[in-house]
């Protein structure tokens, strides 16, 4: 058995990245709070420009959380009653939440069970089968940081005309053959919250569009749909901006962002190396960097072994090693699909999002995590029966 030391690694660490940027943050904030500028203003202005340069878009368009964000794609899209969206079901609520918010229906479409984002085959597959007279767009989900298949999905989009929307909540940060994520689809939309590759200290979100009319009604729709000289409202809008205190944070985190994202990359080469063949691990195709929001990992399946099995194997796998004090968490298991608030919801089928739901579970991943944590973690895993 490992024998874990005193300071045994935690799931998540945001202490150690706000003492490394404590005296920016306090700067930032009492810029804010001297200004008393709290909605918008110049630190929104500011934080909105880097992002849009780091994404390699023309526009950046914040808002108050990335769950907004996709309603604010949606909108700015003219998507609403009637109409279908594409997404997975492994995924967080929120990706289909917004679809229900807007009015429209989501149809769930299966995953790739090695990247565990959307198939673009199967998603071909059925609108081949089903049509697109009513679909009018995709929802692509970067599950855990990887960026999905965007090349793959842009084609099919153009070929079926629909819009294509990146939910890059997870995701920010990571890249797709050189390209940023945030440039990779018509819209993008990232979160900030604080348990994200670059959150903030509360609720907030982003959208990354091409165009800047797109981007100015997007501003519209974000505050209540007034217009540009606010002497009108032009459409039933929502109430969701970012706040300027989660800006000057933002602004903050973004001068050791960077650093971050190599350190989790380090860490997850690290668990690639040491975990042995006890685990299957994220195999990222080439030309994709992931931000790594999390390290999820999927437990070999046995023959013969159903969902039901593959689960409590799972589970049990997981208590073996918090009883070592190892932190470890199960995302979206089961899928959506399998919730009541979304049993309606017509599916493909989703035989390897169940699979996969079955059989997955996230290491301890954050920028902070010691080497000596890692070999811990590796070591514990490998020793399990």
């Amino acid at each position: 058995m490992v024998a874990i030391n005193n300071h045994s690694a935690s799931f998540m660490d945001l202490s150690t990245s706000y003492r490394r940027i404590e005296q920016r943050i306090r700067s930032e904030m009492e810029e804010v709070l001297s200004s008393s500028t709290f909605i918008n203003g110049p630190k929104v202005a500011a934080l909105e420009q880097q992002l849009a340069e780091r994404a390699g878009v023309a526009q950046c368009v914040t808002c108050a959380s990335g769950s907004d964000a996709l309603v604010l794609a949606l909108r700015v899209l003219d998507i609403g009653v009637g109409d279908q969206v594409l997404c997975p079901a492994y995924t967080f609520a929120a990706t289909v939440e917004a679809i229900n918010r807007v009015g429209a229906e989501p149809v769930f479409i299966d995953i790739d069970p090695i990247t565990f984002n959307l198939d673009a085959q199967r998603l071909e597959r059925w609108l081949a089968v089903h049509g697109s007279a009513r679909v009018r767009a995709i929802i692509a989900v970067d599950i855990f940081g990887q960026p999905a298949d965007h090349d793959r999905f842009n084609a099919i989009a153009a070929r079926f005309d629909l819009h294509l929307v990146a939910d890059a909540a997870q995701s920010f940060g990571g890249a797709h053959h050189g390209r940023p994520v945030g440039s990779l689809a018509d819209i993008t939309i990232t979160s900030f919250y604080p348990s994200k590759p670059l959150g903030c200290y509360g609720d907030g979100g982003a959208l990354f569009v091409r165009d800047t009319a797109l981007a100015e009604r997007l501003r519209s729709l974000r505050n209540h749909g007034v217009s540009h000289d606010r002497a009108r409202h032009d459409e039933i809008g929502m109430c969701s901006r970012l706040d300027a205190l989660q800006a000057g944070v933002l602004l903050a985190r973004l001068t050791i962002f960077d650093d971050e994202l190599e350190r989790r990359e380090r860490i997850a080469c690290a668990y690639q190396k040491g975990l042995g063949e006890r685990l299957l691990t994220p195999d990222l195709p080439a030309g994709c960097r992931s931000a790594w929001a999390q390290y999820t990992v999927r437990l070999p399946e046995e023959p013969g072994e159903d969902n039901a099995a593959l689960t409590g194997r799972r589970d049990a796998f997981m208590a073996a090693l918090q009883k070592q004090a190892i932190p470890v968490r199960c995302y979206y298991s089961p899928a959506l699909h399998r919730h009541p608030a979304y049993q309606t919801v017509v599916h493909d089928g989703l035989i390897w999002t169940d699979r996969v739901a079955a059989g997955t579970f996230s290491l301890p991943m954050h920028p902070y995590l010691e080497p000596v944590h890692v070999e811990q973690i590796c070591q514990a895993v490998r020793e399990q029966p």
